[in-house]
């Protein structure tokens, strides 16, 4: 009874050994050092000559092609720059799409071998219905020098196709997405995000903290929430350049908010036994959807709320710096209007404005020459102050990124005095 409490606790999964062989090579495969997830912009993606349809980009998030594909399958488009398989790795391809009933798609792939001079390829096809899970590409030449992998989309049929950005990523065989134990969610229009559970010492509080802007995908946060010893959960979003704030569809923000909730149900706890946090971009959704599950404490170290403002901005403080600003505004508005911008910090306003937070603790440190949401860290006390909120800030001079370290400092120690004085954790 000890022994299922424990593997219970500790999120162990049953393995077959019916195939030992199976197993073996999952973890031979499964378990290495570090993380890689690398995305194909549509900046790469080059369309083929005989397609005589038109053709939009919809800022870095879309590609759109409508018209008539043919009534057999011919090639719609392909990635300019390769895919490089390391040696020894499998990896996982993951392209994002959108597209209407009438047409169907597959993606073919070309393989050549690093360091080979031979002209002739290896090819082969995956069909839609595959696309449906992550395709894992062996490499059928990888033990010794790596291969590269050049990809091309065919279609056929009529209709639109929204091509977003092509995502591969060391895969690990089922283990885990990035790290051993992480997890995926995907929504109906094949935007995701990652989260990675780990129970811990079972004992209060839980630790959630959102990834900031990342372009290389995975996980961010692991040692330094781990040290603590409670348990935790990260998150990270992939989409755009280098995250979207954790902004998505109504399945998408419930999802999020359910894999919090079912992890406090695993352990027991209650939304006063739960702390929100995040580091710039991830201060969105620690506030965000702490506004959602009113935690016992939120930290958030460079706030970012005003996403339309963040766009808006883009053209006089900070032009061509953060064009990601726009990609948000675009793909969750589907406009690129000052009105729409407006719209977008409404988004999160509304969420925040209707939330008592008489029980939740919010510490906030601040850039106060913020050249991205300069107003954030004001308009967050001016809305608090009317509900009697314990807030706790700290001002450093500087730019949005002008004194990093600083803030993290900041923010850990935070982390430590709210463990230590409500949760009797002491942390060295």
């Amino acid at each position: 009874m000890a022994l299922h409490h424990f593997l219970n606790a500790k999120l162990a999964q049953a393995v077959s050994a019916k195939n030992r062989k199976a197993v073996l090579e999952q973890i031979a495969f499964g378990f290495f050092n570090k993380q890689s997830g690398i995305k194909l912009g549509i900046n790469t993606i080059r369309i083929t000559p005989t397609f005589n349809g038109s053709c939009k980009y919809k800022g870095n998030a879309y590609l759109k092609l409508e018209g008539e594909f043919g009534s057999d399958f011919e090639p719609l488009i392909f990635w300019q720059k390769n895919i490089f398989v390391d040696q020894n790795k499998k990896i996982e391809i993951w392209p994002e799409f959108i597209k209407s009933t009438g047409c169907e798609l597959k993606m073919a792939f070309f393989e050549t071998i690093n360091g080979s001079t031979d002209n002739k390829q290896t090819s082969w096809s995956v069909s839609e219905k595959d696309l449906e899970s992550p395709v894992v590409i062996d490499g059928t030449h990888n033990e010794t020098s790596g291969v590269f992998l050049n990809v091309s989309l065919y279609a056929r049929g009529a209709g639109k196709i929204q091509v977003g950005p092509l995502h591969y990523r060391w895969s690990r065989l089922g283990l885990g997405e990035f790290i051993p134990g992480g997890q995926r969610y995907v929504d109906q229009n094949r935007q995701e995000f990652m989260y990675y559970f780990d129970p811990g010492d079972m004992q209060p509080p839980l630790n959630v903290y959102f990834a900031g802007y990342r372009s290389l995908e995975g996980f961010e946060g692991y040692f330094m929430m781990k040290k603590m010893n409670a348990p935790f959960i990260l998150f990270t979003d992939p989409r755009l350049e280098g995250g979207a704030f954790y902004l998505g569809s109504e399945e998408f923000e419930n999802e999020i908010i359910t894999v919090i909730m079912n992890s406090l149900h695993h352990l027991g706890f209650n939304n006063s036994q739960l702390i929100l946090s995040g580091i710039s971009m991830g201060t969105f959704g620690a506030l965000y959807y702490g506004s959602k599950v009113k935690p016992h404490a939120i930290i958030a170290g460079k706030p970012l709320l005003n996403l339309g403002t963040i766009a808006l901005n883009g053209k006089i403080l900070r032009p061509q710096e953060f064009d990601t600003a726009l990609d948000i505004l675009r793909l969750t508005t589907n406009e690129s209007s000052e009105t729409a911008a407006f719209e977008l910090n409404k988004r999160f306003w509304n969420v925040f404005s209707k939330t008592d937070f008489k029980n939740t603790t919010i510490a906030a440190a601040y850039m106060k020459n913020d050249d991205y949401d300069r107003g954030a860290f004001r308009e967050l006390v001016e809305r608090l102050q009317r509900k009697n909120a314990k807030v706790i800030g700290r001002g450093y001079i500087g730019r949005h990124n002008d004194n990093t370290p600083a803030i993290v400092n900041w923010f850990l120690t935070q982390y430590r005095y709210i463990l230590l004085k409500d949760f009797r954790r002491n942390l060295k």
